[in-house]
């Protein structure tokens, strides 16, 4: 069957907006007959249309998809009511919106479905995330980045505050790696200690998460050397007890919308960094579900463990290179 390109915003002005969008993202992703291309960051954009409402997240997603038009409407109705939209008000506040935008080469005038979207050349909060993703394709005669610039200008010349602006927000659907040594038995650990020190596996985690971003939980922090963040390194701890600011160059986020929004303004600072989860079993199993990535230590044997890391649902193996006493094997998220 044939494949093509498709265009769709989203958005989102209630509860937390980055997730719902990261959400929708997975959802849209995991659908069969559709893969996500590409994806602008998120921008935080003022409400359009009916104003006395909160701000809303915004983005642009190019997928590439096998369905229909009206099939692929139907999806992102589904995503909506599933993640709990309610359509109260036109233009009103909403958990999640997902408008099809754009297909190439494909017009429709019909009630249900109307392409190009009527309003895709009038809206700064869809074109700005658009010309990320498609900023040569051309609609209603200019390309995306010439209307894009025009309602800008528009604007500027308006005055004020801008109405869009980039978002302190992680628009990856799954933004984050994971990295740890298991047994046989996918063992982590005993008693708060790793079950074997390995100075190969050791130089291999130095190795990929030097001057990156590393997450871990208040155990695994206390079971470095003298308890302290590691060196070379930007150090999250996912904590409810402990105390913001208990050691130098440590962060200490107490949930996940903490997490992404401390994520987010690293990123928008250095956006070259990658986020390594390091530890421990709970905090795997609370991450795994956003990880892309999985970097695997396997030894051979097993060795008592009391703390096991959780399967990868959804992985794949991508890599595998054996060293002296350990294999190590990178996984790739498939679904």
């Amino acid at each position: 069957m044939s494949r093509r390109l498709a265009y769709l915003s989203l958005g989102a002005n209630l509860g937390e907006r980055g997730e719902a969008l990261r959400e929708a993202l997975r959802r849209l992703g995991r659908a069969e007959g559709v893969q996500i291309k590409a994806l602008s960051p998120f921008y935080e954009t003022r409400a359009w249309g009916k104003t006395d409402q909160p701000d809303f997240l915004n983005a642009a997603a190019c997928i590439e998809t096998e369905l229909q038009p009206l099939e692929l409407l139907h999806l992102c109705q589904g995503i909506e009511l599933a993640l709990g939209r309610e359509r109260h008000e036109h233009w009103g506040a909403r958990t999640i919106d997902i408008d099809l935008l754009h297909i190439p080469g494909v017009s429709s005038g019909s009630e249900e479905l109307r392409l190009p979207h009527p309003y895709l050349t009038r809206r700064a909060f869809v074109l700005v995330p658009l010309a990320d993703v498609a900023p040569e394709d051309v609609i209603e005669g200019k390309t995306v980045r010439e209307w894009r610039d025009a309602l800008l200008a528009e604007e500027s010349r308006a005055g004020g505050a801008p109405q869009v602006r980039p978002g302190a927000e992680l628009s990856e659907p799954y933004p984050l790696q994971l990295i740890a040594c298991i047994d046989e038995g996918r063992g982590l650990g005993r008693e708060g200690q790793l079950l074997l020190h390995l100075q190969e596996d050791m130089d291999f985690f130095r190795q990929k998460t030097w001057n990156q971003i590393v997450i871990m939980g208040r155990r695994t922090l206390e079971s470095l050397p003298g308890g302290r963040p590691l060196a070379g390194r930007g150090n999250i701890v996912l904590s409810r007890t402990l105390t913001p600011g208990a050691a130098a160059g440590l962060t200490v986020c107490r949930d996940l919308p903490a997490l992404w929004r401390v994520l987010g303004e690293l990123h928008l600072q250095e956006p070259e960094r990658q986020c390594f989860v390091i530890g421990g079993g709970e905090v795997y199993r609370l991450l795994l579900p956003y990880a892309g990535e999985a970097w695997l230590t396997e030894i051979p044997g097993r060795y008592a463990a009391d703390t096991f890391l959780p399967e990868l649902q959804g992985f794949a193996l991508a890599e595998k290179k054996w060293g002296a006493a350990c294999c190590f094997c990178r996984y790739k998220r498939v679904l």
